[in-house]
């Protein structure tokens, strides 16, 4: 009899402990499928609030400067034709940065739209920093060269953060190949840049490294303001064989100030978008940035219905045309080289802006 009383306490203290653990599984299970279940529920929501209603979304444009008014026309057109309401924010020229960070910190306090676009890597930055720790809602921008390097995401192909879009990939290479093909006896460049723009002095590295290549020499002056723009040039070119330009937004929001400079000592200026060739740039390899807008559009709209922004890789555009002003290659008496004998032909226009 002792015997079975002492196998039947055994027993049940086993049956006890076993039946215990299986709760504490029980328990943990329901527990992740809870936080699982709120966070598709989260997801969810926004699909299912927007079915309802059109969804809203806020661009927010660095500065007034033709390129990012194409990326804004093209971000535009995308949007119209997901039937998505939009509102548009411009930075100002004096403090355009300051100007993005109060509209995207008035959108995280305040709501009232379910997606963000920015247009240009001062205003991605300035917004994505903003918000990415007090707002859930999603950002798509455009035209910004090196993401990863602004801290936008994590890597191109899986951005991680709430955060994807567009990449303007400026091929430096094939700008100076280019550049050397039209003056084969070049060994001096300049290059004007706008202080503490993380965009400008990746790009600025690459320059650097892809000239010594080629045997040319970077002269390099760093500005903050625009009225630093001519004085810059100016010295530059009493130095240099010619200037080239890049993805920069001050100095291209600015660049006439460079432009005039290089055609009152007849050198060559080389830009990097359609607007500044047509103020007097001799040639540039140029963007569609209309096109690269509609595309971060199609980005947006995409998100908007439910994909993660988190886990669409970013865009990466590379093609691009060049261009030559035909009156600059006459009025420094050049010719284009056979190798370029394509390239799209402009007239000097000062209605760019």
């Amino acid at each position: 009899m002792k015997s079975f009383l002492k196998f039947a306490s055994v027993f049940l203290a086993a049956f006890l402990i076993f039946v215990s653990a299986m709760c504490g599984c029980q328990l943990s299970f329901e527990d992740e499928t809870e936080q699982e279940s709120e966070a598709a529920a989260e997801s969810e929501g926004m699909t299912e609030n927007l079915s309802t209603r059109k969804a809203k979304v806020s661009i927010i444009q660095f500065m007034d400067y033709s390129s990012l008014n194409e990326c804004c026309e093209g971000v535009k057109k995308s949007l119209d034709e997901a039937n998505v309401e939009y509102e548009v924010t411009v930075g100002s020229e004096n403090s355009a940065e300051s100007d993005c960070e109060e509209a995207a910190q008035n959108i995280a306090i305040n709501g009232g739209y379910d997606l963000i676009v920015t247009i240009g890597t001062p205003a991605s930055v300035a917004v994505y920093s903003s918000i990415s720790t007090s707002s859930k809602i999603p950002v798509v921008f455009c035209a910004v060269t090196d993401p990863v390097g602004a801290k936008l995401v994590e890597s191109e192909q899986t951005p991680v953060n709430k955060c994807t879009g567009v990449s303007a990939q400026f091929d430096i290479k094939e700008q100076l190949n280019m550049i050397n093909t039209f003056q084969p006896y070049i060994t001096k460049l300049g290059v004007i840049y706008t202080k503490d723009e993380q965009n400008t002095e990746e790009q600025l590295k690459i320059l650097k490294e892809e000239a010594e290549k080629l045997d040319i020499e970077i002269f390099d002056t760093a500005v903050s303001d625009p009225s630093e723009l001519s004085g810059a040039a100016d010295d530059l070119l009493s130095e240099v064989d010619a200037i080239t330009l890049l993805p920069d937004n001050m100095v291209a929001a600015n660049s006439w100030n460079i432009v005039n400079r290089g055609i009152v000592a007849e050198k060559p200026i080389y830009g990097v978008n359609l607007s500044q060739v047509r103020e007097g740039c001799l040639a540039g390899y140029c963007f569609d940035f209309e096109e690269m807008g509609k595309e971060a559009g199609k980005t947006a709209a995409a998100v908007l219905r439910g994909q993660s922004a988190a886990d669409t890789p970013v865009l990466k555009i590379s093609d691009s045309t060049l261009y030559v002003n035909s009156d600059i290659l006459e009025k420094l008496e050049m010719e284009i080289p056979e190798k370029y004998s394509s390239a799209e032909k402009v007239k000097t226009s000062y209605e760019t802006n």
